[in-house]
């Protein structure tokens, strides 16, 4: 971790923290039967795609949500710039998917790409890594410009304030709160390893971006916080659990309580009624 610290580059720290630290990403998304982030994301992205959509999944890491989608039929162009997980996505495809992985950083992707394109743009992780607003903005405006009319951008951001939360009382205890990584008059976290956004700062992104937000989700609730209570649960209480976490996902006084948001966009014009 110090070696990250000193690397200022947006993606050669993002690389070198998948290749370095966190080495199994589909795991740490899709393990143990899904994980709650996941199974909401492919629940909204089951609700807003149309049939046969052609999807761009950017950070699309080991393929946890472009294998399913294409298994339902969807054409997928999917892009990380980890080597290692491209390698592991294309010895999922399957025979008959219409899935092209490649080994590029998103914004590299986008500018190779043209203009209405896509009926979909995943950015499930780039938020995560891109360290300047302006870099975050221009990446959002471009997976603008490549969609189509009527089309949606799906994008997650960490919470900040449930970082604070979830470092104190799962992992640290009041280390954390003598020690930890943040700002002590702003409760701001330290954008590291990943970025952190607060809801506002999140709106006023996309926002810059010219999207237009449709909806915001909150998509794993207290599943890290209480990640052993929710292990324990039988099949039929996960899924019990999971109806339950829909029924509050998105509901403004919901949107705090979790570390990760789903925002659902539209290009920002009549394209979006």
């Amino acid at each position: 971790m110090e070696r990250l610290h000193k690397i200022d580059d947006s993606l050669l720290r993002a690389r070198a923290l998948y290749e370095e630290i966190f080495t199994d990403e589909a795991g740490r998304i899709g393990g143990r039967e899904r994980k709650l982030e996941a199974l909401t994301t492919l629940h909204i992205l089951s609700q807003e795609l149309a049939p046969l959509s052609r999807v761009l999944d950017l950070g699309c890491g080991a393929g946890v949500y472009a294998l399913p989608l294409a298994g339902k039929g969807h054409t997928v162009t999917a892009v990380d710039l980890v080597p290692a997980h491209i390698r592991q996505l294309k010895d999922k495809i399957a025979p008959g998917m219409a899935l092209e992985a490649l080994c590029l950083d998103a914004q590299a992707a986008l500018d190779g790409l043209a203009d209405h394109s896509f009926d979909a743009v995943l950015c499930l992780g780039p938020m995560y890594h891109l360290r300047t607003e302006s870099e975050r903005v221009e990446l959002l405006a471009s997976c603008r410009r490549v969609l189509r009319p009527h089309g949606r951008v799906f994008i997650a951001f960490i919470n900040n304030d449930w970082v604070i939360t979830t470092m104190t009382l799962r992992y640290d205890g009041g280390k954390y709160l003598r020690e930890g990584l943040y700002d002590r008059d702003t409760f701001r976290a330290g954008d590291f390893p990943f970025v952190f956004h607060t809801l506002k700062q999140a709106d006023v992104e996309v926002e810059k971006a010219g999207l237009s937000i449709l909806r915001r989700v909150n998509s794993d609730g207290l599943s890290e916080l209480m990640e052993d209570a929710f292990d324990a649960f039988s099949q039929e209480e996960k899924a019990l659990w999971f109806r339950f976490h829909l029924h509050l996902c998105e509901r403004p006084e919901h949107l705090g309580a979790c570390n990760h948001w789903l925002f659902v966009c539209g290009k920002g014009d009549t394209d979006d009624l």
